[in-house]
């Protein structure tokens, strides 16, 4: 490959990660992904992800940063969930970790009661065994600890009426 062609290649590159990254924000290791899936070569990936970062359009930090935001306000998932999206996002463990660290546990808590409540007051016609498996496993599908899906069910469970425990 002569040179005018590299550089042809390396702007068809740079064109579809603008392109990419105009529909949905990504992070560095999915549009390397997307660009793999489209045939360029690696040092042409690593240019055009380069020439990006450099350019300040490309942040894995800034991007996960946005991606904890809303999961946590949006999803209101607990850290393991947020931990899985990052990871799945390929967002480094050194920026992962560092997110995570944080992530208050009081606040966590807080949002697990806030959706725990809802899901236990529309369940209440449920058996009261089934309801107490259904918001536990409802807690642990989104992402919180299992300290904290015990701790929401024991207070849920005491405020409910004697009979229905």
């Amino acid at each position: 490959m002569d040179k005018t062609q590299a550089e042809e290649q390396s702007n068809q590159a740079l064109i579809t990660c603008l392109r990419l990254l105009a529909a949905s924000p990504k992070s560095g290791q999915e549009l390397r992904k997307k660009l793999a899936a489209k045939g360029y070569p690696p040092e042409i990936i690593d240019q055009a992800l380069n020439n990006l970062k450099t350019q300040g359009v490309l942040d894995d930090t800034v991007y996960a940063r946005d991606l904890v935001a809303r999961l946590t306000l949006g999803k209101c998932v607990g850290r393991h969930k947020i931990a899985f999206e990052l990871k799945r996002h390929g967002i480094s463990k050194k920026i992962s970790d560092e997110l995570l660290e944080t992530l208050s546990n009081e606040d966590e808590t807080e949002r697990a009661l806030e959706q725990s409540r809802l899901k236990w007051s529309g369940w209440s016609r449920l058996d009261p065994q089934k309801r107490k498996k259904r918001l536990y496993d409802f807690l642990i599908w989104k992402g919180y600890d299992f300290q904290i899906a015990q701790d929401i069910l024991q207070r849920l469970s005491k405020g409910s009426t004697e009979d229905e425990i």
